[in-house]
């Protein structure tokens, strides 16, 4: 009787690991999420005028001649004999800004976000499951639950005794 009673639960453990479920899932979800940034730099020279000043700057001379020669690029000179018959030459420059051009290095930083999303796309099935494979379907794990603890609670002799031998 007992082998009887074994070998049902053997055959019905089988049939619970074989479960009856469709090849095919009614929705194939997918759902993917992607973020990608693409940052680019960039380096471009443009031309642009800088000022650059220029310091006041005072040079005098004197000497017995009636000639001095006093030179600058930005300057103001005034020349005269004096009373005892010096020569005071006086050269001033004008403060001033004086326009350079110049390349400007401007740094541009572009930035680009890249979002991939994929959505649930149906696929078709042949027909929709029925009630039966539905409640199959969902009380799976517990049925299963609940034969483990049957075949437990039956083979609870040989498994205590195996698990005595290793201890």
């Amino acid at each position: 009787m007992r082998k009887i009673i074994y070998i049902c639960i053997f055959i019905s453990i089988l049939i619970a690991f074989g479960g009856c479920s469709s090849s095919k899932k009614a929705i194939s979800i997918e759902k993917r999420d992607s973020v990608r940034t693409e940052i680019r730099y960039e380096k471009v020279f443009i031309k642009d005028t800088a000022y650059i000043e220029i310091p006041a700057q005072i040079s005098e001379r004197i000497i017995k001649d009636s000639v001095s020669f006093l030179e600058n690029d930005y300057a103001l000179s005034n020349a005269r004999i004096n009373s005892d018959g010096t020569l005071f030459h006086d050269l001033r420059t004008k403060p001033q800004n004086k326009p350079v051009v110049v390349d400007t290095k401007i740094e541009r930083r572009d930035s680009i976000i890249y979002k991939d999303r994929e959505i649930e796309i149906p696929t078709p099935v042949e027909r929709e499951l029925g009630w039966w494979e539905k409640t199959s379907i969902r009380f799976f794990p517990y049925s299963l639950f609940a034969l483990s603890l049957i075949c437990l609670y039956l083979f609870r002799k040989p498994i205590l005794t195996l698990i005595r031998r290793f201890i």
